[in-house]
């Protein structure tokens, strides 16, 4: 239970802290919450410290709840073992090492050389699953993937004309808005950009944010907003050839233009975007895109996590746009399944959280 406030706590700096992870910390005696504090954004007090300073001389011989490993080194803020070792507290819990190189192991190893006990395991899922990308990014060194799709009860994200406003409710679109700003950058195809023209921002507007269009032939018009706001919010688009004339046209209004490779099909390599997005230090995507974007990424097997807004209208069009049209499983024993984590209802839809299996076959 004191792990769990302790978990509701660095939800609280989810998205914020990049490039930290969210984490939060309770400081309980006798069963009771006496300190609480999470990681409010990079460069701040780390959440121990926040919890410590909360709880200050209630500190001592008491217990710490801490939903990631103490850092033991110096960064944009001291070691937290430090402030914790001085604090006297007497039992820390955490659900799990961090998995930084920086961090791994010296937290705790640090703890107990002072004394302290320290017990490892506590709701070990629930934490890594708060900081996903964190925990993918430094063991891979690539981004998580996180797969988007809003869509009907039979599966079209849009009619046979591209009708796609609004499939969802407005408290939907409102909280896809904020889902963007968990990630760094957000990706979708040149068709979405040319039929949309989306601003493609996160709720609240922060940065660094990069906005990505796959554009294998390079012809997003320069009108669109993605192009023409380049200057203030960094936008890439990925190509599937060399620059010349037509990239410097974007490059003038502050585009960023990154040829990568092409499969056989002649598709952008997603495997190479992702490898550039690395590059820039990108830990969490944000797949917004539609049919063929969402079915590239899925058949790559580079989806992490799937959110579906899901609205109760049905189309029934068999020639309306499906939200992974491309893929075209004809055996059940080889289709993509997931395992479903969450459901809720925001406004009149309702929103599903499912995380990949193995594919079958």
């Amino acid at each position: 239970m004191l792990m769990r406030e302790a978990l509701a706590e660095a939800l609280k700096g989810k998205g914020k802290t990049f490039p930290n992870p969210a984490v939060g910390a309770v400081v309980a005696r006798g069963g009771r919450i006496v300190g609480r504090g999470f990681h409010k954004r990079w460069g701040r007090p780390h959440a121990e410290v926040m919890a410590l300073t909360d709880a200050g001389e209630l500190c001592r011989g008491a217990d710490l709840y801490v939903t990631l490993e103490p850092c033991a080194h110096w960064g944009k803020t001291p070691p937290c073992t430090e402030a914790i070792i001085r604090s006297g507290i007497k039992r820390v819990f955490i659900p799990c090492i961090d998995p930084n190189r920086l961090v791994s192991g010296k937290g705790v190893r640090a703890l107990r050389r002072a004394g302290l006990d320290v017990e490892v395991g506590v709701e070990a899922r629930s934490a890594r699953k708060i900081n996903g990308a964190y925990f993918k990014f430094m063991k891979t060194g690539r981004p998580f993937v996180t797969l988007k799709t809003a869509q009907t009860l039979d599966g079209k994200i849009a009619t046979r004309q591209g009708d796609a406003r609004w499939v969802t409710g407005a408290a939907a679109r409102r909280l896809a808005k904020r889902l963007r700003g968990e990630a760094q950058a957000i990706i979708v195809g040149v068709n979405t950009v040319v039929n949309d023209d989306p601003g493609l921002l996160p709720v609240p507007r922060r940065k660094p944010y990069y906005r990505c269009v796959l554009d294998t032939g390079l012809s997003t018009p320069l009108s669109r907003q993605v192009v023409q706001t380049a200057g203030r919010w960094p936008t890439v688009i990925y190509c599937g050839a060399p620059k010349g004339k037509k990239a410097a046209k974007y490059e003038a209004i502050g585009v960023m233009v990154r040829p990568v490779a092409v499969t056989e099909g002649g598709l952008i390599s997603l495997d190479a975007v992702l490898t550039d997005l690395a590059s820039f230090g990108v830990m969490h995507l944000f797949v917004e895109g539609g049919g063929a974007v969402s079915s590239s990424f899925l058949k790559a097997g580079l989806v992490d996590k799937v959110v579906a807004f899901i609205a109760p209208k049905v189309l029934g069009d068999i020639k309306g746009l499906g939200v992974f049209s491309k893929l075209d499983v004809k055996n059940l024993k080889k289709c993509y399944a997931f395992r479903l984590d969450e459901m809720r209802k925001v406004g009149g839809d309702a929103v599903l959280v499912f995380y990949p299996k193995r594919r079958g076959g």
